[in-house]
C-alpha cells in the first residue's frame, strides 16, 4: 500500500438504511414494571411486619418508669432492694421486701411462708401496694419485683414474655440464695399476665408448695387495647405471649385461681374465657369467683382456704 493511501481520509461508514429500528417490545416493558411493583409491595409489607414485630410488645405491655407510692404509705415497713447485678456490678432489679409480723403477734399465721409477687404487665411496683397490703395483712413475707422496663428497674432494654420470666427466675434465685429461704416455703402470685411467670416458676421448680393466679388472662393479644391491624399475620409474628392456657393444664403444683377480686378493677377480660380456663386446669386446684368491688373480707378467706388446705404448718 503507497504511502498516499495509508493517509487517505476514510469515508465514514454510512448507517444500514435497510435495517429496522430498535423498538422496545410493550409487553415486557409492563412485565416489568410489575415485577419492580409487586417486589417493592413486598418489601414494604415486610418492612411493614418487622416493624410490628419489633414494636408489638407495646400492645401487651404497658410499664410505668413512676413509683410515687411506696408501703410506707400505708403504714407498712419496707426494704428497698436491687439484686441481679450484672458483669459490671450494677444491679439490673429492684424490688420491696416486706418482712411479715412477728409470728408471736397476731395474724401471722404463715410467717414462715414469703409470697413472691408478680404484678401485671402495666405501670411499676407503686400500683400493688393495696394488695401488698392485703397479703402482708394474711400473715406473709412479701417480695414483690418490678421487671426490667418498669419502676426503678433496669431500663435499658424493653420488656418481653421471655425477659420478665428471667426476671422472676432471678428473684426466685434471689429469695433462695441470698436470704437463704427454702423453695418449699416460697409461693408465686401472678396476677394478669404475672399469672403466666408465676406458673412458669411452678413448672420449672416442683418443691415450691403452692402459686396464687389472680385474674389471669387467657389470651393477652386478643385483650389488647389496641385495635391489631388485620392484614398483618399478629399470631405468626407474635406467637402465643404469656400461654398461661398450656402451663395451666400441666403444672401439677396446688394452684389458687381468682377470678375477680381486688385485682380484677379495670381488667377487659372474659369472665367466659377465664372460667373455661380454669376448668382445664390440672389438679389440685381451688377455684374462686369473687365479687369486683368491696369483696377483700371474701378475698382474705378464699386465701386462708387455700392455704390452709396445701400449705403445711411449717415449711
Amino acid at each position: 500500500m503507497s504511502s498516499a493511501q495509508r493517509h487517505a481520509p476514510r469515508k465514514p461508514l454510512s448507517p444500514n438504511r435497510s435495517a429496522p429500528p430498535e423498538t422496545v417490545d410493550p409487553v415486557w416493558l409492563i412485565k416489568a414494571l410489575a415485577l419492580s411493583l409487586v417486589a417493592a409491595l413486598i418489601c414494604g409489607y415486610a418492612t411493614i411486619c418487622l416493624l410490628y414485630y419489633q414494636g408489638e410488645w407495646q400492645l401487651i405491655l404497658h410499664p410505668s418508669r413512676s413509683v410515687d407510692r411506696t408501703p410506707a404509705s400505708t403504714g407498712l415497713l419496707y426494704t428497698n432492694v436491687q439484686f441481679d447485678a450484672t458483669e459490671t456490678g450494677q444491679p439490673r432489679l429492684t424490688a420491696w421486701w416486706i418482712p411479715a409480723q412477728s409470728a408471736k403477734q397476731p395474724g401471722a399465721g404463715y410467717a414462715a411462708f414469703t409470697v413472691l409477687y408478680l404484678h401485671d404487665g402495666s405501670g411499676s411496683l407503686a400500683d400493688t401496694v393495696p394488695m401488698l397490703a392485703n397479703l402482708h395483712r394474711a400473715g406473709f413475707n412479701v417480695f414483690a419485683i418490678d421487671y426490667r422496663g418498669f419502676g426503678a428497674s433496669d431500663n435499658s432494654v424493653h420488656p418481653s414474655a421471655a425477659r420478665m420470666a428471667q426476671d422472676a427466675a432471678a428473684a426466685l434465685d434471689y429469695l433462695t440464695s441470698m436470704r437463704h429461704i427454702p423453695a418449699r416455703s416460697i409461693v408465686p402470685y401472678g396476677v394478669g399476665l404475672g399469672a403466666f411467670l408465676a406458673a412458669d416458676l411452678a413448672r420449672n421448680h416442683p418443691d415450691l408448695p403452692a402459686v396464687v393466679l389472680d385474674n389471669p388472662d387467657p389470651d393477652p393479644l386478643s385483650s389488647a387495647a389496641a385495635p391489631q391491624p388485620r392484614f398483618i399475620p399478629v399470631r405468626l409474628l407474635s406467637g402465643h405471649p404469656f400461654d398461661i392456657a398450656k402451663l395451666i393444664s400441666i403444672v401439677a403444683t396446688p394452684k389458687l385461681l381468682i377470678a375477680g377480686g381486688p385485682n380484677s378493677a379495670g381488667a377487659t377480660r372474659d369472665p367466659g374465657r377465664l372460667q373455661a380456663l380454669f376448668q382445664h386446669a390440672a389438679g389440685p386446684s381451688l377455684a374462686v369467683n369473687l365479687p369486683s368491688a368491696g369483696g377483700e373480707d371474701d378475698y382474705q378467706a378464699a386465701l386462708k382456704r387455700f392455704l390452709g388446705e396445701y400449705l403445711p404448718a411449717q415449711p
